[in-house]
């Protein structure tokens, strides 16, 4: 299959567990692809409440993602869960770009967080493809 025509299917869960960082949430995007993914940047986080929206510029990289693997892309210090939250990412696999975003809920209103596959914490998800 040329790459051109490769499906580039991701999901993103939302986990809240404290590190050594002072933060409270962390973002995996976890490669439901068939194929490595070469590399997904995370450009953009928005934040909207109501009819108020603002958005944060970021240049989070991650790479040589393969099927079915994972990796920490975005920790949150719990101030963006408080808003509804889109994460907006670039992913490459071979010369195909794709841009994919996923939409998360008022995470802190979030209760009995199911287990994620492939991650075994548990955590939000949100699918994307493209």
């Amino acid at each position: 299959m040329a790459d051109e025509n490769k499906l580039i299917r991701c999901r993103m869960a939302a986990c809240r567990e404290l590190l050594d960082d002072d933060k409270e949430w962390s973002f995996y995007l976890i490669n439901d692809s068939n194929d490595h993914i070469d590399s997904v940047v995370l450009n953009q986080i928005w934040y909207e409440w109501g009819d108020l929206a603002n958005s944060e510029s970021v240049a989070s990289c991650v790479t040589d993602i393969g099927p079915g693997a994972h990796a920490l892309i975005w920790r949150d210090d719990g101030s963006g869960v408080e808003f509804r939250m889109i994460l907006s990412v670039l992913a490459c696999v071979g010369d195909r770009e794709v841009n994919l975003s996923f939409e998360f809920p008022k995470l802190y209103r979030q209760r009995n967080l199911k287990l994620v596959n492939h991650l075994d914490k548990p955590g939000w998800e949100e699918v994307a493809e493209g």
